[in-house]
């Protein structure tokens, strides 16, 4: 389902956003791989990649690039059909590039007849291979990059979804689509390095594409990319850690994140910060990664859990995210179930910015020089940011009101989260099992976002509480 959004002040429950010139879409996870199992837009992400390539004619150009490719059905697979639509495009005239990672399997017929190897050795316009060295770091990225000659117009597909049936059937995963000829450029200058065998581990890779900035319709600021690796390791440096902190930093209300990984210190610290000047800041993380002593997130994650390394009774608030589309039960140690790797800083507020892109948030993605390719988007932009916002309420209960008692310096205090500037009310019932007619309003909840400590102790009747409108 599709949602064009004018101003975008009202979030809408959908996986398609669209503006001018951007789209923003997010799958729709079910766990089953099965072809009668598949439902609504699980496999939207595929079927835009897809469409592009079969918008393609002769001597326009593409580029793709993933770091793991497989999947062969037609309904539920990924490399096979977008063989088939490479092929196809090839036999109309376009010209591909195909970027892998080293893991990446060239020879296997994913669609019968057709692999990799076999594109690029198709006799006359053949697929233009290149697949990473198996060593230092990785390769990536996850892009689709389209130039049509027809229309002069360059689109860039981007975010967190490898080329998989199982990123769109068993994963959380989101891109965006974005029409502008400037960010092309720099993607086409970063993939024809790729292409051309300057990968991660080669210190002659030019650094010209990162950091290039760019103007989307509907906004009055410059976004900008960064392309990892990067020259400048050091803490503050040139680098994409050092722009995101400084974008945490500069949040004034509230801050949204889905992260696969979070490793580095420092962002907790800044998003600690944030809490402690008033910022409301929700976050998941997969259990997978944080669930545990020895997982890569863990130490981040506590720090983050710890109240004593706040100075104010707010909080970053975490959500574990639900298995399915459908809602039905949350995260249960799923591998990688949360596959997204994004911020939203103040969706809401003049300023907003979404941070979005393949790059887990370490130093092999965020920081090092000689490590992983990588690309990380940094879009000023509150259609965009809007459109990240509706994911998250999608894969987390991170836009639902709540209340829970809290310790207080002598007694338990009610807590309230509201995710809306509306009025709502706490309600009380004695006993759950006497049915719905047993709730009765007990408070008015003033109409403001956010955590608020309402002055309700121990001596408050014993029973149940919910905040609804």
């Amino acid at each position: 389902m599709a949602v064009f959004l004018a101003g975008w002040a009202q979030w809408a429950g959908a996986d398609t956003f669209t503006g001018a010139n951007w789209v923003v879409r997010f799958n729709l996870p079910d766990q089953t791989t099965s072809a009668g199992s598949i439902g609504p837009d699980e496999f939207v992400l595929r079927d835009a990649l897809l469409a592009r390539l079969d918008a393609l004619g002769n001597n326009d150009w593409a580029c793709l690039a993933t770091y793991t490719f497989s999947g062969n059905t037609a309904a539920g697979g990924a490399a096979g059909p977008i063989l088939a639509a490479m092929s196809n495009a090839l036999a109309r005239g376009a010209k591909l590039g195909f970027v892998a990672d080293t893991g990446v399997d060239v020879t296997s017929n994913f669609w019968p007849g057709v692999s990799l190897l076999s594109l690029s050795k198709r006799p006359g316009n053949a697929l233009q291979l290149s697949r990473a060295p198996p060593v230092g770091g990785i390769m990536h990225n996850k892009i689709g990059l389209f130039w049509y000659r027809a229309t002069g117009q360059a689109w860039v597909m981007a975010g967190s979804w490898n080329f998989t049936g199982g990123a769109s059937s068993q994963q959380w995963n989101i891109m965006t689509e974005l029409q502008n000829n400037t960010l092309a450029a720099a993607y086409s200058n970063e993939l024809r390095q790729m292409l051309s065998g300057y990968f991660h581990s080669n210190t002659n890779k030019s650094r010209a594409p990162d950091g290039t900035r760019f103007r989307l319709t509907g906004t009055t600021r410059d976004g900008w990319v960064r392309f990892a690796p990067f020259s400048d390791r050091t803490s503050g440096g040139n680098n994409a850690l050092t722009d995101i902190i400084a974008a945490i930093d500069d949040a004034q209300d509230e801050i949204f994140f889905a992260l696969n990984k979070l490793t580095r210190t420092e962002v907790a610290a800044a998003l600690i910060r944030a809490c402690d000047r008033g910022v409301v800041v929700h976050g998941t993380i997969p259990i997978s990664d944080r669930g545990a002593p020895g997982r890569d997130s863990y130490e981040v994650y506590q720090m983050l859990l710890n109240g004593a390394n706040y100075a104010t009774l707010n909080r970053v608030r975490m959500y574990d995210a639900y298995y399915q589309a459908a809602r039905l039960r949350y995260d249960n140690n799923n591998r990688d179930l949360t596959h997204a790797k994004y911020m939203v800083i103040d969706p809401r507020g003049v300023y907003p910015l979404v941070i979005q892109g393949s790059a887990n948030w370490t130093a092999s993605a965020l920081v090092l020089p000689t490590s992983n390719d990588e690309n990380v988007q940094f879009l000023p932009h509150g259609g965009i940011a809007e459109a990240f916002r509706a994911q998250f309420a999608a894969m987390t209960d991170g836009m639902k009101p709540w209340c829970a008692w809290r310790p207080g310096p002598k007694a338990s205090q009610m807590t309230v989260w509201l995710p809306e500037n509306e009025a709502y009310q706490l309600w009380f019932s004695p006993d759950v099992g006497l049915g719905p007619e047993a709730w009765t309003p007990y408070r008015s909840l003033p109409a403001m976002r956010g955590i608020h400590m309402l002055g309700l102790t121990n001596a408050a009747p014993r029973g149940f509480f919910r905040v609804a409108p």
